[in-house]
């Protein structure tokens, strides 16, 4: 009867442990993907357009419709080539001097200045432009960004 028992608490003990380390690597696997996730979004902060478009909706339609008497498709478009505009500064500015980053900076802002009066007036634009220098004021950088 004792080497039963002795026996029975042998594999409790065995079970037991199995259990847990299954339960441990279980709770371990979706913190190993959030770091993947993490680590991916931080080596390059452009590679989900989508994610970075829906944010910028959330963060400055409602505001822009508001105070630039934009529809809500123009907002849309001036966001969507906003986005366009940084990601590819982001992309193209690294690695150049301070006078080639400013030269291709004045480009882009233009070619983002053409695009816009595709669609928009001149005094939409300078509504816009008040919107973005307005919402600067009002939300510092933080600093390190």
């Amino acid at each position: 009867m004792k080497k039963v028992f002795f026996l029975t608490m042998i594999a409790a003990t065995f079970a037991t442990a199995a259990q847990a380390q299954t339960a441990q690597a279980a709770a371990a696997e979706p913190a190993k993907e959030s770091a993947k996730a993490t680590s991916a979004s931080t080596a390059n902060p452009g590679m989900d357009r989508a994610s970075l478009l829906e944010k910028m909706k959330e963060t400055f339609k409602a505001g822009m419709i508001e105070k630039t008497g934009l529809t809500a498709a123009q907002v849309d478009r001036v966001l969507e080539l906003n986005l366009d505009m940084r990601l590819t500064a982001s992309r193209e500015l690294q690695g150049l001097s301070e006078a080639d980053r400013g030269a291709r900076l004045a480009e882009l802002k233009a070619a983002k200045m053409k695009k816009f009066s595709e669609f928009l007036t001149a005094d939409q634009i300078k509504s816009v432009d008040a919107f973005y220098a307005e919402f600067a004021k009002n939300n510092p950088r933080k600093p390190g960004r």
